[in-house]
């Protein structure tokens, strides 16, 4: 076998052992993620987030994550303290992320406790910062 042939093969067997070696970091992170959570109040950390279920197998799943985002955002839409708050909401696979800023820090905790009741929430990350020189 010619030296260049082998390390072509090098670089592609590094390269794929690389990307074995990532596959599943970011559930992993978010796993992480979930027993990390500090005791403290902060309003700029992220709220702890609940361990992930396996991941839905279902062709629809981006379907559902559309379903899950747009439920969610209705219910900040019937909730008087959260109404008119330009509170961002993405989800990908039954994890919902929540981002923006609001005025209390009672208004971040009804946003995740809204968004973690929608039916196929599986975890919130709440990004959601209080404004300074507030409550």
């Amino acid at each position: 076998m010619s030296h260049r042939l082998r390390v072509a093969l090098k670089g592609a067997l590094l390269s794929l052992a690389a990307a074995a070696a990532l596959q599943g970091c970011a559930v992993g992170m978010l796993k992480g993620a979930a027993g990390s959570g500090s005791g403290g109040s902060s309003s700029s950390a992220p709220t702890r987030t609940s361990a992930p279920s396996p991941a839905p197998t279902s062709s629809s799943a981006k379907q559902t994550d559309d379903a899950i985002s747009t439920s969610v955002r209705s219910r900040f839409a019937a909730n008087a303290s959260l109404k008119g708050l330009n509170i961002a909401v993405d989800t990908h696979d039954g994890i919902v992320t929540l981002r923006g800023q609001v005025a209390k820090v009672e208004q971040k905790s009804a946003a995740e406790a809204n968004a973690r009741s929608v039916r196929g929430v599986r975890a919130v990350q709440n990004l959601i910062t209080v404004r300074a020189g507030q409550p």
